[in-house]
């Protein structure tokens, strides 16, 4: 007892020692969610009989009555999800591995991730779907192992210049995967990809995200975007404060969606103001300069420095020519420039 009053004290003098409590607006739910009635023809005021909590009757996986009007708000969003991922569901599995198998290859077995019924499209490899689907239920929820199996796979180990005429007159879309699909990295991979490769990326897990824009109180909020040029604005861009109202110039540029929207495939584009963002961006600049000074330290001599800038930007060595093209460059321009064309170079943006 003396302990468990030892640390009670420790734990009200650390609650007392924080100045601004963290606070959460939100709505709080109705414990006696109001009945619902159908509405005939869709007229408020004439209504009919009423509506219970439950899913869809033809799905026979597992019970579609969830209760009655008395089951709290609570219980009705985890009987929904309990509905949702039953064992016996099929649909469940198939739309995850679907998503999956649509981030690593830029289009899905069915090309349509978020509809599945009758107004989407049909699978390319059914079979596929269903052992994929399969293989995610055998082993217990587990992205890991489907990731593995997918970028392990022949399919996704093509290259995509392949000359096959056969094939390409038969399958010119390559929706049967005759060879890889070549596709740039998304706005949020690209700037992350940037920081690793200049050595700048902050890994660090969980914990609030961060804001890279200066924030005025006026007559309607105002959002000015800074560059991202501290230690704690270079974390992963999954930790991005995303604001609504005002989008990200550098991100949208790269076809980042609009964040008010749900936007299960994006659209990617190919613009010229793509490629002047890439090449004069102050983001893309600093890093460039932090790239040449990390393989100036790690690399002395500019033949060694060179071959570092290409095995960390591309992931290989560089050929005989890429040196000697490299190094003249450095010599009249300096490595920074040198730097600068392997961040804007298509075999660093794109995946192939």
């Amino acid at each position: 007892m003396a302990g468990l009053r030892d640390e009670g004290a420790r734990l009200e003098r650390l609650i007392a020692a924080v100045a601004d409590v963290p606070k959460v607006y939100s709505v709080l739910p109705d414990p006696k969610p109001a009945k619902v009635r159908v509405q005939r023809r869709g007229n408020p005021e004439d209504e009919a009989g009423e509506v219970t909590p439950g899913a869809f009757a033809w799905a026979r996986h597992a019970p579609a009555a969830f209760g009655d009007h008395s089951l709290p708000e609570g219980e009705r969003r985890r009987a929904l999800a309990e509905w949702i991922t039953h064992p016996e569901n099929p649909l469940s599995w198939r739309v995850i591995v679907n998503r999956l198998w649509h981030h690593h290859f830029g289009r899905g077995i069915v090309a349509t991730p978020s509809d599945f019924g009758l107004g989407g499209d049909r699978p390319s490899h059914p079979e596929l779907l269903d052992w994929l689907a399969g293989e995610l239920r055998r082993s217990g929820w587990s992205l890991r192992h489907v990731h593995r199996l997918i970028t392990t796979s022949a399919a996704y180990r093509r290259q995509s210049a392949v000359n096959d005429p056969k094939a390409a007159a038969i399958d010119a879309a390559n929706r049967l995967l005759w060879r890889q699909n070549p596709r740039r990295l998304d706005a949020e991979s690209l700037r992350d990809a940037v920081l690793a490769v200049s050595g700048k990326l902050d890994l660090t897990r969980g914990g609030p995200g961060y804001r890279d824009f200066k924030y005025t109180e006026a007559y309607a909020p105002v959002y000015e975007y800074i560059t991202p040029d501290r230690p704690e604005l270079w974390r992963r861009s999954i930790y991005r404060f995303v604001v609504r109202t005002t989008p990200h110039g550098f991100m949208s540029t790269l076809d980042c969606p609009d964040p008010a929207n749900l936007t299960p495939a994006r659209v990617q584009t190919t613009t010229a103001l793509q490629a002047l963002t890439l090449a004069n961006n102050e983001f893309m600049l600093l890093q460039a300069r932090y790239l040449a000074a990390r393989v100036e330290r790690e690399a002395p001599g500019p033949d060694d420095a060179v071959r570092r800038a290409f095995a960390l930007a591309f992931q290989r060595p560089a050929t005989a020519a890429e040196v000697r093209a490299a190094r003249t460059l450095a010599e009249r321009e300096g490595l920074f420039a040198v730097c600068r064309a392997l961040l804007n170079a298509n075999e660093f943006i794109h995946v192939d």
